[in-house]
């Protein structure tokens, strides 16, 4: 461990602690993926329970709310989601995801304080730490050449959902690095290669075990490839392989 992923982890642990002496909830900012398997490393030494959220299921990016035992009702994250939209719609460049992050950056701000972002047609969704969502709204102008308008979203605008796309592969087993093989389009060995650097995760959790066995709704994370959501096995073909469906983040 890195000492930058060591002073993580030892805060991490101390906001537990907080929590548990003090009474209340506490909170982490957004974890990526490498943080958050940092922090599966380090549960048993928490001194609370705990949750994770990101403002919709299956979200990358992450919080952490660390409960003291009395805890009887859902913690309240720190964060908001704020909806950003063309100003004039039949002016406006082609957005995507770096192109709203290089902005965001370009203001300041902590890569911390931001969760996910995500961008649907012409609106852009960006999960963001409460006390930085005003100051969002009043400097954030336009993105590339488009100047936008930002409001918050409502909690049940379809939009805060990911787009998903459905797949299926036929593959031996239900293995990571079979399946890893299917899913990117790389050989069975290019597919090991990639667990064995750490750059796939499951659950947020980096996952150097090839022969690990993939469950229902398990979310795998490969660096360079994207976001995959297993979802189960649809039975077997006359040869004995077995007939995979999946879904596709887009």
């Amino acid at each position: 461990m890195t000492r930058e992923e060591s002073i993580l982890a030892k805060h991490l642990i101390d906001l537990s602690r907080q929590a548990y002496h003090k009474g209340i909830v506490t909170y982490s900012d957004f974890l990526n993926l490498n943080e958050q398997s940092i922090f599966h490393t380090c549960i048993s030494e928490l001194s609370c329970g705990f949750e994770m959220h990101g403002g919709y299921d299956y979200a990358e990016r992450q919080m952490i709310a660390f409960l003291p035992d009395a805890l009887m009702f859902r913690p309240e994250y720190p964060y908001v989601c704020l909806k950003m939209e063309p100003a004039n719609r039949k002016f406006a460049d082609v957005i995507t995801h770096r192109d709203v992050l290089g902005s965001l950056m370009s203001l300041g701000i902590e890569r911390s304080k931001i969760g996910d972002i995500l961008v649907k047609d012409n609106s852009i969704f960006v999960f963001c730490h409460t006390n930085i969502s005003a100051f969002i709204q009043e400097e954030l102008t336009r993105i590339r050449h488009t100047a936008i308008n930002i409001q918050r979203a409502e909690p049940e605008d379809p939009g805060i959902r990911p787009n998903l796309e459905m797949c299926e592969c036929i593959v031996t087993s239900n293995r990571l690095d079979g399946l890893t093989a299917s899913m990117c389009r790389l050989s069975r060995s290019q597919a090991a290669d990639l667990i064995k650097k750490g750059s796939v995760f499951i659950n947020g959790k980096e996952t150097i075990n090839t022969s690990y066995s993939c469950k229902e709704k398990d979310i795998i994370s490969i660096r360079g490839f994207g976001r995959f959501r297993f979802a189960c096995p649809l039975g077997e073909t006359r040869k004995g392989r077995i007939k995979i469906q999946y879904y596709k983040y887009v």
